[in-house]
């Protein structure tokens, strides 16, 4: 009876612990189109608020993310005379098994470039609960405008690619096998160093970073 005693707060303990997560490091790439107006909000400023829509692409080529669709609405403030420009915008991004995640960036630059900030906030399914962030970096290859007949306004449109070129996740409860990313950039120097992949860390999967940790 005195062993179940003692053995009861340490169970209790071992409970009362979170759940592992799954940890990792992913270099993301997208190609995006983005349509929407440009409105004429003071004298020698510019408004462009619209979406951007594409798909993602891991380097690796796997994960869960790999083909994701994404939508985000956002904003961008042109400063004409400056030829400087500030954009801020949310994502919502669906991966091929249907789940969601959502995220929320930030950046500054010039028309045609715009680098910033890009936070994970949540997600759906097999996601839900994940965090992250990343530098994001946004390059704009074609634009152009022109006035809608009907309404009057400047509508515009562009093309380019969204580059994440580190993306460090948490997942909460993850298995660190299932690669929620796709695998980390050092991956396959692994594989090669030990002649079987994982052989050296049963959750390569993710690369070397990817970790199951028990904060």
């Amino acid at each position: 009876m005195r062993g179940l005693v003692f053995a009861l707060p340490f169970t209790l303990s071992i409970l009362a612990q979170p759940l592992a997560a799954e940890v990792g490091i992913a270099k993301i790439l997208a190609p995006w189109e983005a349509n929407g107006q440009l409105f004429q909000v003071a004298v020698d400023r510019l408004q462009f608020i619209g979406t951007f829509e594409g798909i993602m692409y891991i380097e690796s080529g796997d994960g869960l993310l790999d083909a994701a669709l994404f939508t985000c609405p956002s904003t961008q403030l042109i400063h004409i005379l400056s030829n400087e420009m500030q954009g801020h915008g949310y994502c919502t991004i669906e991966s091929p098994a249907g789940d969601y995640v959502y995220a929320e960036f930030n950046c500054n630059g010039q028309p045609g470039s715009c680098k910033g900030s890009f936070t994970l906030t949540g997600g759906t399914g097999k996601l839900t609960g994940i965090t992250g962030e990343s530098a994001m970096i946004v390059r704009t290859a074609l634009s152009g405008t022109s006035i809608d007949q009907t309404s009057g306004g400047t509508v515009s449109a562009a093309k380019g690619l969204a580059i994440w070129p580190e993306m460090r996740f948490e997942v909460p409860g993850g298995n660190p096998r299932f690669g929620m990313l796709g695998t980390g950039p050092d991956s396959a120097d692994q594989a090669d160093e030990t002649g079987k992949p994982g052989a050296s860390n049963p959750s390569n999967d993710l690369g070397e970073s990817a970790n199951p940790v028990d904060p």
